[in-house]
């Protein structure tokens, strides 16, 4: 199985410079596992992952209540159905993020790392299909698209030219305040999760808050990055855990340590 295409996606170049941000213990956990962890949706910090925007969600309820005519118990509880169904997929749905970007980003930077000490990994999507080429998965990948969530709508003629009511086109959207990731996703719904009307699926999984999908680890990575705050002992740790993970990456210092020519 491997990373696979649908229509309601957002396609990039398959040459584009994509960029994941990691600290030392994430890094060190990727290469024992030789896997890439995917993030429960619900986990993320950001509420409305995966929700529906407000007109869209207003659209639906006016859609409901012309099917149900006056009976306005029977438009509540299709609605209700909606919104279960919407935060089901959600707490079923795992996400592997990177930023697209020929660049560093320090804002980045600053949010993933909580020590000095960290990695930012360099590939592209051609690395990544190729990574997950045997991967036990079939897995999702997309732009992510930035709307306004009080005005827009999903539905846009050049941008989104996807009418049908669909599970991926909310995962692939956020908030336009989170623009500045310029994201790019991977993610994959979990069946048995989706289908547990208890709830509890989570509860028993070695880890409840998403997956380790196993790589090829040296075609995922085009080089490894050193955060700007490493220093030099920091450096050497990142180089000898790779080492005894028998990877070969090249590695780079990051362009935020380089000088001004006053």
């Amino acid at each position: 199985m491997a990373i696979i295409e649908h229509d309601f996606l957002i396609p990039i170049d398959e040459n584009a410079t994509l960029l994941r941000y990691m600290s030392l213990e994430k890094f060190a956990l990727m290469l024992e596992k030789k896997s890439l962890f995917f993030c429960r949706a619900d986990k993320f910090s950001d509420p409305f992952e995966c929700s529906t925007p407000k007109k869209e969600f207003e659209y639906r309820k006016f859609k409901a209540m012309k099917l149900t005519g006056s009976d306005e118990n029977a438009s509540d509880l299709r609605v209700q159905n909606f919104s279960v169904f919407f935060q089901r997929v959600k707490k079923s749905t795992v996400i592997n993020c990177w930023q697209i970007n020929t660049h560093e980003s320090d804002g980045m930077w600053q949010l993933y790392l909580k020590t000095n000490e960290g990695i930012a990994i360099q590939s592209n999507f051609k690395r990544i299909k190729e990574a997950f080429l045997n991967t036990p998965v079939d897995i999702y990948s997309s732009k992510v698209r930035y709307i306004d969530y009080e005005n827009d709508i999903w539905y846009n003629a050049v941008d989104y030219p996807v009418k049908v009511l669909n599970t991926i086109t909310s995962v692939i959207h956020k908030r336009i305040e989170f623009k500045h990731e310029n994201e790019f996703r991977l993610f994959f719904e979990i069946p048995e999760s989706t289908s547990d009307f208890t709830g509890k699926y989570w509860d028993n999984q070695e880890n409840r808050i998403g997956k380790l999908i196993p790589i090829n680890l040296n075609s995922l990575v085009e080089k490894i990055i050193f955060a700007p705050t490493v220093d030099e002992t920091g450096k050497n740790l990142i180089r000898e855990i790779v080492n005894k993970s028998g990877c070969g990456f090249v590695f780079q210092d990051s362009s935020l340590t380089r000088k001004p020519n006053y």
